[in-house]
């Protein structure tokens, strides 16, 4: 090689390195991306409101004197001729029947913790597997606040902590105990009285211990007739309840909530299932909606429902959460959206055969190495500032952890 050609080579080498670090620098300050991680999101399509019950309700009166002791607690069953509750002539007969019940309880508890049969066979190992269990329960409930389990769960690590004492020596039989229960309790029956009354179900119904009024106003039979004035005047509680009332029946488990909402866009239709979340419970309830009542721009939509308990009588209006719908995938924030036509193959599955076809897709860019790609969406969810895209198999669509191109992309992907 001559001097000549060799000078040619070498200028040639070195205008190719300029152009690459001329590149690399155009890159830097012209494709400056910001990116974000693609990860999994959870959506929820729902809505604030005011509900009002709706329940088929008798209000239980008593005229006479005495103390009331409720016999069943508040949405609990309770058959014909069963009974909703003793009057006493004072307090200190309730008292005294509830000092006996609680002692009964803790006699159950001993009697529970020294029988032979438990303590002659049961091993440590176990009883202390099974308290470990009981305790994992116990947090559970906690951390979910269902209280109503929480009691029972106690109590059974209380019988398992106190047999493991008894079965390793660590304390010695419970019968002295027992025995002073036993004579308290007789003690107490002594002075106990009868009640004055009996206040007894006229129907198999579920018991609530309170009346509002609107027992007889509110129906499931009116329920299609109701109009926005009237349950903004329930919501306000304008009725006053009446004095002799001490409680009511509610004839069957279902119900119905109904609540004002703007449904202009037809978000709410007939035969759509809901979750109801209460502000006042842990639990939720499902419910289909039942009707739709349409007045100028609100509407009463009414939600029929099938599960009872304890909380959701305590009240006749209370701050319900509507759910519609609750959705998985991958949050995509709107300022990283775009739009793109792409050209792809089609296979007919009968003929087999092949065609070219354009369709606009809504994707987003991803930084695949250095390079932009383009990555088309499924979106099953729509936020007020992002989106939630499904995940999908195919490599054309977005992938969880892919870093997403917020900012750095014109309209037209460049």
């Amino acid at each position: 090689m001559n001097s000549g050609t060799l000078s040619a080579v070498l200028i040639l080498v070195a205008v190719l390195i300029i152009m690459t670090v001329v590149n690399v620098i155009v890159k830097q300050f012209n494709q400056n991306y910001e990116t974000e991680t693609a990860l999994l999101s959870q959506g929820l399509d729902s809505e604030q409101v005011q509900g009002v019950f709706i329940r088929n309700e008798k209000i239980i009166t008593y005229n006479g004197s005495g103390v009331i002791s409720y016999e069943i607690p508040d949405g609990g069953k309770i058959g014909t001729d069963g009974v909703i509750a003793n009057v006493y002539s004072s307090e200190n007969q309730i008292e005294i029947k509830q000092k006996i019940a609680s002692l009964q309880h803790e006699l159950y508890l001993l009697e529970r913790i020294s029988n032979p049969g438990t303590t002659q066979t049961a091993q440590p190992s176990n009883i202390a597997e099974l308290f470990t269990q009981n305790y994992k329960t116990y947090l559970r409930q906690r951390e979910q606040h269902i209280l109503d389990d929480m009691q029972a769960t106690r109590e059974e690590m209380l019988v398992l902590l106190s047999t493991y004492q008894l079965i390793t020596g660590k304390d010695n039989s419970y019968a002295e105990k027992m025995q002073a229960i036993r004579s308290e309790i007789r003690a107490l029956q002594k002075s106990q009285e009868a009640p004055l009354d009996v206040i007894t179900a006229d129907s198999a119904a579920y018991f609530v211990s309170y009346a509002d009024g609107y027992e007889t106003e509110l129906t499931l039979s009116d329920v299609n007739a109701l109009t926005v004035s009237q349950l903004k005047q329930v919501q306000e509680g304008n009725v006053q309840p009446n004095p002799a009332a001490i409680g009511k029946l509610i004839d069957n488990y279902q119900w119905v909530l109904a609540a004002i909402v703007d449904n202009s866009e037809k978000k709410y239709k007939t035969g759509d299932t809901l979750t109801l979340k209460f502000t006042s419970a842990s639990e939720t309830a499902s419910g289909k909606i039942t009707s739709v009542n349409d007045e100028g721009t609100q509407s009463i939509v009414c939600i029929t429902c099938e599960e009872m308990n304890y909380n959701l009588v305590q009240h006749r209006t209370e701050n319900v959460e509507l759910i519609k719908g609750e959705y998985q995938g991958i949050r995509v924030p709107r300022r990283a959206l775009h739009f793109r036509s792409l050209t792809e193959e089609v296979k007919d599955e009968e003929t087999g055969k092949i065609t070219q076809v354009t369709n606009k897709y809504r994707g987003v860019y991803v930084l695949d190495g250095e390079q932009p790609e383009f990555r088309k969406l499924d979106v099953i969810y729509e936020g007020t500032d992002y989106v939630i895209s499904a995940q999908r198999p195919e490599k054309s669509y977005l992938a969880l952890y892919d870093s997403i191109i917020t900012k750095g992309i014109d309209a037209d992907g460049e």
